[in-house]
């Protein structure tokens, strides 16, 4: 897992707009591809807290625990938190309560979002991309053919 770097989603962000205009099957298609090839932000708190190296990077080892925050909706399901950029990134730390601690930006794939709420024993109902933005809800189930669709283009 990577650190405190910049990450810029503009084709992600174009595709988010065009579904919202329009959420035709093409459209859900073409936002579907960017999702899966686009890395976000997500906010993580790591405890212990990790030292840098002489060039900044966040060292974190099998001795640090990194939690996700989530959403809990009204009632009561929890999705990871997305952001595709640090301008979305930013409303979501404004809205975060909890433990005390220092939250490290970590770059996630969708493909990673899919493991942790794939995995068993995960009380996740899947991500929600911009939640305090455009707020795109990637379900469980979606997550799950999304899975099954890689799978099948991994095994051709």
């Amino acid at each position: 897992m990577e650190f405190n770097k910049k990450v810029s989603n503009p084709m992600l962000i174009g595709s988010i707009e065009l579904l919202k205009a329009d959420p035709s099957p093409e459209h859900n298609h073409i936002f579907i591809n960017e999702m899966m090839k686009a890395s976000f932000l997500a906010l993580v708190l790591i405890t212990p807290a990790p030292e840098e190296d002489e060039e900044g990077k966040i060292i974190v080892d099998e001795k640090h625990k990194i939690q996700f925050p989530m959403l809990t909706t009204a009632d009561g399901r929890h999705f990871f938190m997305a952001y595709t950029d640090k301008i979305e990134l930013e409303k979501g730390r404004q809205k975060l309560e909890g433990p005390e601690g220092v939250f490290f930006e970590a770059i996630v794939r969708m493909e990673e979002f899919m493991g942790m709420t794939l995995r068993s024993g995960s009380n996740s109902e899947g991500c929600v991309i911009n939640p305090f933005g455009a707020n795109i809800a990637i379900p469980k189930e979606m997550m799950v053919s999304l899975a099954a669709a890689a799978g099948g283009k991994n095994r051709k």
